[in-house]
């Protein structure tokens, strides 16, 4: 990490699609949020309150006069964004207050949905729609949950005035970072209690306006086993809280394709945004109102252990990820737990069947009690967990126990989210009286069957195809496969050296100041989040990096756009003669002249898709004259490919060049053409410039004289 002085991040910042704030900030619902606006995607505005603020919040108890003025500005914004107003008479805007820390905590902070609505606003609602049981029902929602979450007492009065609601449940929100479901879970995960939580505000979308409403939540893959194909579910008439809690059992997805075809095809086109955007499975919360798709929120989702081998080596064959952060997505414990029997061997009907969502096999006795879920296992008995449904009160109850069945939910319930999380074979939807029926008994759930049986069942062998990963991953990594999950859990052993220099040094190693700002020198001008998916590092990371260079002068601009400062080349300079007296001079020069052969062959490929001759631009509509000349592109990168990953191993921060490389040709021949010569993306083109700009700085050469020589673009 660099040091110097860090400018403070502003109390609220709008999330307009150029938030410059990174997520340690503004937290990753935000951070997903102002993604999204960027990529185009349908988002209502929003603004967030950052961690900061609740830092301030957290030292003196209230939300004090300089963040109100932040929040006042960032309602205004919405006003704008929606033209309603907020505590207006006559079109009044609602709007949600959620929580989000920079570490995804799924369920364990408070949110409150419809906050402006009181008894004026619910009749101006009833007449606008002209249906007063949508505008009886949200103002009935509200009441509910600002009692809950806000007033802590169901008998409690709520203030009519919307501001005054806002800033109580805005504090609220701050005060859920240490409610003891939360601290539970964070020592389970072992997040530090000084992170803080930030809150998104937002304007509400109605997925219970009428018949063409609902809500939802969709998985860019299927969470349980990886397999590349959409799972979700749909609650027509419904808001997201119904969903995620688990108290009503939603519908399969196929709903939403069959009652609203045309929404349906736009959520998955967002989806598949997402996740190449993304590189990773996504999370996807959606509501739907009138028939008009909106996107809540989107982050890299909760697998099990299956769907987390399965994903990491199925997106190196597709070209999203290369096989060092394969690896790194891969736990120990994944590989144990894909190894061990997640299905039963019986033919004995279960005495209970719902929906499967999260695999694995596990034995024990059911109890219907987290208390007592907790206190048995503490003394070494095997427990499994009996709800209706879970909530984030049950948390130390689902770590106890072995597995966790449910009456009500499902596959995207609270319950199913955090069992996938915490690795726990869980079955979700078992129906009414469920719990009775399995009290005490000793039982084995069947996460991936969906079913419970009773007694101790045996497990079917491991599948081959599980087997399979399993030996791409160990071949990765350079283990055997019986030392692949020894190899994960040892960082500083001989393994994870090996690991972190798989695949003929394809691995990068971490992001330094030379490679941020020797790239910042290459691009010219750049912003933090390019900056950070070129590097494929960590955005938080380089926004504070890029920070620190603007306040010590390397760098000039704004903290999304930055360029080099006279005394930034400088700095780079000695940077850069510094690196060259750690490689093998001579080694590397002799690569250089093999990859200037390549590029002269690869200018013209370029030129061919710019143009069919001199004086005839290429405008793509002969079809077999561009895939020719791709097809030389392809050959091209193949025959260089074993040279760029041998750069990487003589100039380790060359490392990364490999990978971007093959991520822009897996984008090409998926039929997105742009990341031939595109400058804004990291276009084929784009990355072989930089990688030949920073051969010739590793070489020592002059770039002048290399053009002039021709050996430069």
């Amino acid at each position: 990490m660099t040091t110097g002085v860090q400018r403070p991040a502003p109390p609220v910042a709008e999330l307009d699609g150029a938030c410059a704030l990174g997520r340690d900030s503004i937290g990753g619902k935000a951070h997903s949020v102002d993604r999204m606006r960027a990529l185009g995607l349908p988002v209502p505005p929003a603004f967030v309150v950052t961690t900061a603020g609740w830092a301030d919040f957290r030292a003196t108890g209230v939300v004090g006069e300089h963040i109100w003025a932040g929040v006042r500005e960032g309602i205004a914004a919405l006003e704008r964004g929606t033209g309603r107003r907020f505590g207006d008479a006559h079109r009044p805007l609602l709007v949600s207050v959620r929580s989000g820390a920079a570490v995804s905590m799924p369920g364990m902070m408070d949110t409150v949905l419809n906050l402006g609505v009181n008894d004026g606003a619910e009749r101006v609602l009833a007449a606008e729609t002209r249906d007063p049981r949508y505008a009886a029902d949200t103002h009935r929602r509200f009441l509910a949950q600002f009692r809950e979450i806000v007033l802590g007492d169901p008998a409690g009065p709520v203030p009519a005035d919307p501001w005054e609601q806002l800033r109580a449940a805005i504090a609220a929100v701050f005060r859920s970072w240490d409610s003891p479901r939360a601290r539970t879970y964070r020592r389970a995960k072992g997040i530090a209690d000084d992170l803080g939580t930030a809150v998104t505000v937002q304007a509400m979308v109605f997925g219970n306006l009428d018949t063409r409403s609902g809500t939802g939540v969709l998985f860019s893959r299927d969470p349980n086993t990886g397999v590349r194909r959409v799972f979700g579910e749909w609650l027509p008439g419904g808001q997201g809280e119904d969903v995620v809690s688990g108290r009503i059992t939603p519908r399969p997805l196929d709903d939403l394709a069959a009652a609203l075809p045309d929404v349906h095809a736009r959520l998955l086109a967002a989806a598949d945004t997402l996740e190449r955007d993304g590189r990773d499975m996504q999370d996807i919360e959606f509501t739907v109102e009138s028939g008009a798709l909106w996107l809540l929120q989107a982050r890299p989702a909760k697998r099990s252990a299956r769907a987390a081998v399965r994903t990491a080596v199925a997106m190196v064959s597709e070209g999203l990820i290369d096989a060092p952060t394969a690896l790194r997505r891969v736990e120990a414990d994944h590989v144990r737990a894909v190894l061990r029997p997640a299905t039963g061997e019986t033919t004995t009907p279960p005495i209970a069947r719902g929906e499967a969502a999260c695999p694995g096999l596990a034995t024990g006795v059911v109890v219907t009690d987290s208390d007592e879920a907790e206190r048995r296992a503490a003394a070494g008995e095997p427990v499994i967990l009996a709800r209706p449904t879970t909530s984030p009160d049950d948390l130390h109850g689902m770590i106890a126990a072995r597995a966790v069945v449910t009456e009500l939910g499902g596959a995207t319930s609270h319950a199913a989210l955090v069992s996938r999380e915490l690795g726990r074979p869980c079955v979700v939807g078992c129906g009414t009286g469920t719990v009775v029926a399995l009290a005490g008994r000793l039982v084995t759930v069947d996460g991936g069957a969906g079913a419970v049986w009773a007694g101790e069942i045996a497990g079917k062998p491991v599948a081959r195809d599980v087997l399979d990963d399993i030996d791409i991953l160990a071949r990765w990594a350079g283990v055997d496969p019986d030392r692949l999950a020894d190899a994960l859990e040892a960082p500083n052993s001989g393994s994870a050296t090996m690991i972190s220099t798989a695949t003929n040094g394809h691995a990068a190693g971490p992001v330094t100041d030379l490679a941020v700002l020797r790239l910042i020198g290459i691009k010219g001008r750049v912003g933090t989040t390019a900056l950070a998916d070129s590097l494929a590092a960590d955005h938080a990371d380089v926004a504070t990096r890029c920070a620190a260079f603007l306040d010590d002068g390397r760098c000039a601009g704004t903290p999304t756009a930055l360029r080099l400062t006279p005394h930034g080349r400088n700095i780079l300079a000695d940077l850069l003669i510094r690196e060259r007296d750690t490689v093998d001079r001579d080694a590397l020069t002799a690569a250089y002249d093999e990859f200037c052969a390549a590029n002269a062959e690869l200018k013209e490929i370029i030129t061919a898709w710019q143009m069919k001759d001199a004086a005839t631009v290429n405008d793509h509509t002969d079809a077999a004259y561009d895939a020719a000349v791709l097809a030389r592109l392809t050959a091209v990168h193949h025959r260089i490919a074993p040279l760029v990953r041998r750069l990487g191993a003589l100039a380790p921060r060359l490392a990364r060049y490999a990978g971007r490389l093959d991520h822009a040709v897996a984008r090409i021949e998926a039929g997105d053409h742009t990341w031939v010569a595109r400058p804004i993306t990291d276009s084929y083109h784009t990355v072989w410039f930089e990688l030949h700009e920073d051969l010739i700085g590793l070489c020592g050469l002059d770039r002048a004289a290399e053009a002039a020589a021709g050996r430069a673009h």
